[in-house]
């Protein structure tokens, strides 16, 4: 697992300003992780200040390029559900009370902290406003990862889950 300290401060946003997108360009990156896939091909973790943007690489092009985040002009409100053309997102959104999403956060914390093939964005003023992103294992054809967005402010948890078969070029 590659933790980032980051040093800018942490935004008051919330799940409800969460834009989603594909084919967006590379967007400014606070932390970034690459996955080499065995094929030529990367997978590219990367938090924004606002969320994650995932990029799966070619040598120098990019295939594909999925981003969530606050603040995305023309993005689409992030949706429950995509699934086109061998793409499908999932996301869930939790409203956690109390000392609930501190624990969940801890706990997906815990469960990425021997992951190699995980980045973590953990912003200042609160330890549980992370961004996490772990890829999954790739297998034949197919690319996956989750991620994990904590809104202490707000007590919202959201995760998202994505597999791409055979990613040749954004949907």
């Amino acid at each position: 697992m590659t933790v980032t300290r980051i040093h800018v401060p942490f935004a008051d946003v919330s799940a409800a300003g969460l834009g989603w997108a594909l084919g967006l360009p590379e967007q400014p990156a606070l932390a970034e992780h690459t996955i080499e896939l065995g094929d030529g091909r990367a997978l590219v973790l990367r938090v924004l200040g606002a969320s994650h943007q995932v990029l799966v690489r070619d040598g120098a092009r990019t295939l594909l390029s999925e981003t969530v985040a606050c603040g995305l002009p023309g993005a689409d409100t992030l949706p429950e559900r995509v699934d086109v053309d061998g793409y499908l997102l999932t996301s869930r959104v939790e409203r956690l009370e109390g000392g609930q999403l501190r624990r969940a956060v801890d706990a997906f914390l815990t469960d990425l902290a021997e992951q190699p093939r995980a980045v973590i964005g953990a912003f200042p003023g609160d330890p549980h406003a992370v961004t996490a992103l772990l890829a999954g294992e790739p297998t034949p054809g197919t690319i996956s990862w989750r991620t994990w967005h904590a809104y202490p402010q707000t007590g919202e948890l959201v995760t998202t889950s994505t597999t791409t078969s055979d990613a040749k070029e954004n949907p």
